[in-house]
């Protein structure tokens, strides 16, 4: 991406906020032009308050029990606010400062707990009965809607338990794994020949629209791939002229040792939230032919998240106005990048370029005239205490080829980097800051940023995040 033009952009800020005793209240605070929209936002602050903490989660269940991500309830790191179940929420109306609108949104233990109880205990009862249900089900098509609807049921059951986790409860794990039940359902997958065929029996039955869909990626990738893209649109095609609720799609696929891929698709109400369910089909080699399926980098991605610093008192995220998840951009097209410390701070960005003829990395100019300033203060930005909370605009880009995928990399600490950024040179050809020993694999600049990136202390906290996001010729 290259720079073009800053205009300002609307901001909204983030608190987490630990009430007295073991009861946890987690709040979110939104800004914008109406009250909807200040909502909205606080919601998305509160669903990344979340986020941070099932992190911790995650990492210590798959570090203790020796358990694959996706069964201690790592997907939940990519849920968006509207996809988490927040039980009990409520808004308050709050003073807008530079916007017309605020809002503050509110999840309180001592208000949801009891909800939440509820729904676990009500997805607790239907998971068992499933259960019991498969153990007398003979027939291949009903084994399989079975274990679909097991497959839903535990992704709820997640997504319920890690929210409240967040607000202090103790939850027990349902009494399965998705990965035995995925494999149990292999076996009895359905084999499609091509890709509108398997958007077919992927939507088959469904009431609804989707006039929107993201594309699906591959297993523990977030690129945007050919194939990922090809299902999405087919998605879109074959609702075409349905009625009904609005729909909201997300999937993946996983790439099978035979080199069919096990495409699997999550549906929500859009406006209501409420889980539909879990659709899967299995798409032969040959259905996809011309389509590349395996993402660029699958290696440097698996470093760059391993990696991620993350920190309960210093945030940093880095989003572009269009979201920050599953992003795709076609040639022509501009995007703005926004940054946001949730306390007063310093932050750098750092770019990974990844194409099918070639990596590198670079680092982003954050101060006008970087070009004609040695100094590493032209990568480096300062967000005084006022500004804490606030997305601040770090530009406009064009989106020019050559096209591939880019993932961006902030780096923030409580106190001046000073020394701690990667060497870099101007390249005149490309217009890129390239991070050097990085060109030809983009892994080298993770190596040297993380390399130098300070170690929190009780003086110094660092975090971090990612974004990334897909260009295309069309």
């Amino acid at each position: 991406m290259n720079p073009a033009r800053t205009t300002p952009l609307r901001a909204f800020a983030l608190t987490l906020l630990l009430a007295a005793g073991s009861a946890q209240a987690l709040e979110g605070i939104g800004y914008g032009n109406d009250n909807d929209e200040a909502c909205r936002r606080a919601a998305a602050d509160l669903a990344a308050a979340i986020q941070v903490q099932v992190k911790s989660v995650v990492e210590s269940c798959t570090r203790e029990s020796n358990k694959q991500a996706v069964d201690c309830g790592s997907r939940v790191l990519n849920r968006t606010a509207t996809d988490l179940p927040m039980l009990g929420l409520r808004y308050k109306e709050m003073p807008g400062g530079s916007e017309p609108v605020g809002a503050k949104a509110l999840l309180e233990a001592d208000n949801a707990a009891n909800l939440y109880r509820e729904k676990l205990a009500s997805l607790r009862k239907e998971f068992v009965a499933g259960a019991q249900a498969l153990i007398t089900a003979k027939d291949r098509k009903a084994r399989h809607d079975l274990l679909s609807r097991q497959i839903a049921n535990l992704r709820a059951y997640n997504d319920h338990r890690m929210v409240a986790i967040a607000l202090g409860l103790s939850i027990e794990e349902l009494p399965d794994t998705e990965t035995g039940l995925t494999s149990q359902r292999d076996a009895l997958e359905q084999t499609v020949d091509s890709i509108p065929f398997a958007a077919q029996v992927l939507m088959k039955g469904v009431s609804g629209r989707l006039p929107e869909a993201e594309p699906l990626t591959a297993s523990n990738s977030r690129e945007a791939t050919p194939l990922g893209i090809a299902l999405a649109d087919a998605l879109r095609a074959e609702m075409s002229g349905r009625s009904g609720p609005r729909l909201r799609a997300t999937g993946e696929y996983r790439l099978l040792d035979n080199g069919d891929t096990d495409v699997v698709l999550e549906l929500r109400n859009e406006a209501t939230r409420e889980f539909i369910g879990v659709r899967s089909v299995r798409l032969a080699r040959a259905g996809y032919a011309g389509y590349r399926a395996e993402p660029l980098a699958p290696d440097f991605e698996k470093l760059l998240r391993q990696g991620e610093a993350v920190s309960g008192d210093l945030r940093a995220d880095l989003v572009t106005t269009v979201g920050s998840h599953t992003l795709r951009f076609k040639a022509g097209e501009t995007l703005k990048l926004a940054a946001r410390l949730n306390r007063a701070g310093y932050f750098y960005v750092v770019g990974h370029v990844v194409r099918a003829d070639g990596q590198f990395s670079y680092l982003l100019p954050l101060q006008p005239g970087a070009a004609n300033d040695p100094s590493e203060d032209r990568f480096i930005r300062y967000v005084a205490a006022d500004q804490a909370n606030h997305y601040l605009e770090l530009g406009e880009f064009s989106v020019e080829p050559p096209f591939g995928t880019e993932h961006a990399q902030i780096i923030a600490s409580t106190k001046r980097p000073k020394g701690t950024l990667p060497a870099a040179r101007y390249d005149p050809a490309s217009g890129y800051f390239v991070i050097l020993g990085s060109s030809g694999d983009a892994r080298e600049g993770i190596n040297k940023t993380r390399g130098l990136k300070p170690k929190p202390d009780a003086k110094e906290m660092v975090a971090e995040s990612t974004l990334t996001f897909t260009t295309s010729e069309r």
